[in-house]
């Protein structure tokens, strides 16, 4: 094997070529970690306004893309703990008394369609507290339609081993509403995933829960795949 010295070669521009390199191929790297660490923490983040925010209506950007239970296509008929899920996400709905049930009856009436969740137990009886337990690592934003209030109702958010978040009192809609026009629409983004909600009212009254959307917080496993996506990208328009 013969050996050729480049006798042209600049030998101090070729050891400065040689760092240079190293320090791009560093820099790609450190981006390329940042990037992932950045989208896998998503999960960890608060939301863009990173704090405790009531939602009045379904057009929130806090719910752009959000997921929606509609519950029409539950069997009606009285539970006492359900499951509603959309794929592998959704939420659990859990009467503490009593029991509570789909309906088909009422929910039209309220300005919403098909079958909505109905707080009135079998025996005529409103039930006024359930809660929500939502799948994964919780959610990020969640809203849904609340109708037919006649007293005060309470809502309260709760992150990772039940802490407290948020803390709403919803007003009676009536008198200032009345008959078919008492409809709401409530809803929540807090500083932290929402793992929970607890639902209850200020005295015996009946709920109307329909329309359910919410925003389930992404799962470390895609969070890392659109963080090298991310990083890839950088990387190619750095080379171009």
């Amino acid at each position: 094997m013969q050996l050729h010295w480049n006798h042209d070669a600049d030998p101090a521009r070729t050891s400065e070529a040689a760092p240079a390199a190293h320090r791009t191929g560093a820099a790609r790297c450190g981006a390329l970690v940042a990037a992932v660490l950045a989208v896998s923490s998503l999960g960890s983040l608060a939301p863009a306004d990173a704090g405790a925010t009531r939602i009045f209506s379904p057009a929130d950007p806090a719910l752009a893309g959000a997921l929606v239970q509609t519950f029409d296509a539950t069997p009606v008929g009285y539970f006492t703990s359900q499951s509603f899920l959309i794929g592998s996400d959704g939420f659990s709905v859990s009467a503490l008394a009593s029991n509570i049930h789909i309906d088909d009856v009422f929910c039209g009436d309220f300005g919403t369609s098909g079958r909505c969740l109905d707080t009135v137990g079998s025996g005529g009886a409103a039930n006024d507290d359930l809660d929500i337990v939502f799948t994964g690592g919780g959610v990020l934003a969640f809203g849904f339609a609340l109708n037919a209030l006649d007293v005060a109702w309470t809502i309260t958010t709760h992150g990772v081993g039940g802490v407290l978040l948020g803390t709403y009192v919803v007003s009676s809609q009536s008198p200032g509403l009345t008959g078919n026009a008492r409809r709401g629409y409530f809803g929540a983004t807090e500083g932290a995933p929402i793992e929970s909600i607890r639902i209850r009212s200020a005295g015996s009254d009946r709920a109307l829960i329909d329309d359910f959307a919410f925003v389930p917080v992404p799962e470390p496993g895609a969070a890392l795949l659109v963080g090298l996506g991310l990083a890839w990208l950088a990387g190619s328009r750095s080379r171009a």
